[in-house]
């Protein structure tokens, strides 16, 4: 098997392509072959040596990924060599309230991740990807792709005519974005240029707010809405955005915080917060049962999440570099494929 691994540090320079042999499945195990991997904002942050203590190396990182099972635990039952599954995102957490140990179990993180050509994982934490994706599309699913269904259904899920605030168009936004319209929501959109903001309107947002040229767009929202603002905010900002999210929001309106892309430590006007009765609630990502749920609504309406780019395995770092970059629109994927010559 070859993988990438931060070997002996964070940091690119440290990111190392290894052989090694592959390993065998336990009886409650499976081995994949990874076909395609997607990187998330988190991988740039584990990238840098900023996740905390509990992400040490040596490390395979990326959590979103995809394969197909080429052998299966004596006590496998549920799935098949040939099937084309993905590992969810926790490892421990199937369904229901999250386990007091979350932070244990996420792939890429402490545990090893899916930027290799094979890897073990329990049976217990896998699921079947829809069969109209491509390996690209449904890579990107068990991590962005579950962190906007859950922006989307807690503390409740969106309900048809409500309005949706999104800020960006990272890979979490843009699925948002299909999702929250299938639910039949209206769809604001920030983004942070004129290109984008047209990319936006073609995925069904119903207004595409540059924020570049509109600073103060909680305004621009609340016009949008008749005067009474967004029924939900889906913030992926964090320092910078968080308090125009609170503006932009309707009494009784709730803001799904996920990101933190501007910074950790945001500062509100309180009186705004509770005079407007506004729900602040976190989502991490979801559990195993929440990407079962994902692949069927995805299922039911064909959405396809925006991939930009696939980078060849050997080129893997070459794929940090654009996702932080951020010129890019939609997904920055690797192929797990071996390559002719190796």
């Amino acid at each position: 098997m070859r993988y990438w691994s931060f070997r002996d540090g964070f940091g690119l320079e440290n990111l190392v392509l290894c052989e090694g042999e592959t390993p065998r499945p336990g009886p409650d195990e499976v081995l994949l072959e990874l076909s395609t991997a997607s990187l998330n904002y988190r991988d740039l942050v584990v990238m840098r040596g900023q996740h905390g203590k509990a992400v040490t190396t040596p490390l395979i990182p990326l959590s979103d990924g995809v394969g197909k099972i080429i052998e299966t635990g004596s006590a496998v039952r549920d799935f098949s060599v040939g099937d084309r599954v993905s590992p969810a995102f926790f490892q421990h957490w199937d369904g229901g309230a999250p386990p007091q140990n979350l932070e244990s179990g996420r792939l890429g993180g402490p545990l090893d991740g899916v930027l290799t050509s094979h890897g073990i994982f329990p049976a217990r934490a896998l699921v079947r990807v829809p069969d109209y994706l491509t390996d690209a599309e449904a890579a990107t699913l068990p991590c962005a792709g579950v962190t906007a269904w859950s922006a989307l259904s807690e503390p409740a899920p969106v309900r048809p005519g409500e309005t949706v605030l999104i800020l960006g168009t990272g890979g979490v936004a843009l699925l948002a974005i299909s999702l929250a319209k299938a639910a039949g929501a209206r769809v604001v959109v920030t983004t942070s240029s004129a290109e984008r903001a047209a990319h936006v309107r073609k995925l069904g947002a119903d207004l595409a707010i540059d924020r570049n040229e509109v600073p103060n767009w909680s305004k621009t929202v609340r016009e949008f809405t008749g005067g009474a603002g967004c029924d939900r905010v889906v913030e992926l900002g964090g320092a910078a955005t968080l308090m125009e999210s609170v503006k932009a929001s309707k009494i009784g309106g709730t803001i799904i915080l996920v990101g933190n892309v501007t910074g950790n430590s945001a500062e509100l006007f309180l009186p705004l917060v509770l005079t407007r009765r506004l729900t602040l609630q976190s989502v991490s990502v979801g559990s195993r049962q929440a990407l079962v749920a994902l692949n069927r609504a995805m299922d039911l309406h064909q959405i396809r999440p925006v991939v930009e780019t696939v980078f060849p395995f050997d080129k893997a770092p070459d794929a940090f570099r654009a996702l932080e970059s951020g010129g890019g629109f939609g997904n920055v994927c690797i192929s797990c494929v071996q390559e002719t010559g190796h």
